[in-house]
């Protein structure tokens, strides 16, 4: 015997998946992606921005509206616009995996959504570490200065541990690049 499912139950069974996977999926996708696709031995420092992680939340959200049109009404103008919203929930899902930080022993890069800075360590002039306590805590934020001027700002994170910042400091000294820890003024 052979079981028809109406589309309309299909679309919501999918809606609500895609509504359910937003905490799971917003929290573990970005993290993933930057680990698995771009990962790299040579890596100080690898991670995504927070923003990625904002993007696939909305991105499943975009799904679940997309999914959810149909369920309302089913013609061919729905459709086209369930298809479109989808289509745009997926480009925010791609969008989500272009941000990241990532500080090795060969480069410095830091890729913000259209935005992509890459200093090889040959290229780069000096290194700040800039810092600054107040009633939160302390904050510190690494600054690569480029020799044409450019530069890379690196707010730390929790990310960063007391032997990547040793081992940005050593690879900085192995090639040459001045090191600089100032207090913020």
């Amino acid at each position: 015997m052979r079981t028809h499912y109406s589309p309309r139950l299909i679309f919501l069974v999918l809606a609500i998946v895609a509504l359910i996977s937003i905490p799971v999926v917003g929290a573990i996708f970005p993290m993933f992606y930057v680990q698995t696709f771009l990962f790299d031995r040579l890596a100080i420092i690898l991670y995504p921005e927070e923003i990625n992680f904002r993007l696939v939340m909305a991105a499943c959200f975009i799904l679940f509206i997309g999914l959810m049109i149909p369920v309302i009404k089913q013609n061919k103008l729905t459709f086209s616009l369930s298809s479109i919203v989808i289509a745009g929930g997926l480009f925010v899902f791609y969008l989500s995996i272009l941000s990241y930080t990532y500080i090795g022993k060969e480069q410095v890069v830091s890729n913000k959504l259209f935005d992509e800075k890459t200093f090889q360590w040959s290229e780069i002039e000096e290194v700040v570490l800039e810092y600054y306590v107040d009633d939160i805590g302390k904050h510190e934020e690494y600054i690569f200065t480029s020799v044409e001027g450019d530069s890379i700002r690196i707010p730390l994170n929790g990310q960063f541990l007391h032997e990547d910042k040793s081992e940005i400091y050593r690879v900085a000294k192995e090639n040459n690049v001045e090191f600089i820890e100032r207090e913020k003024k």
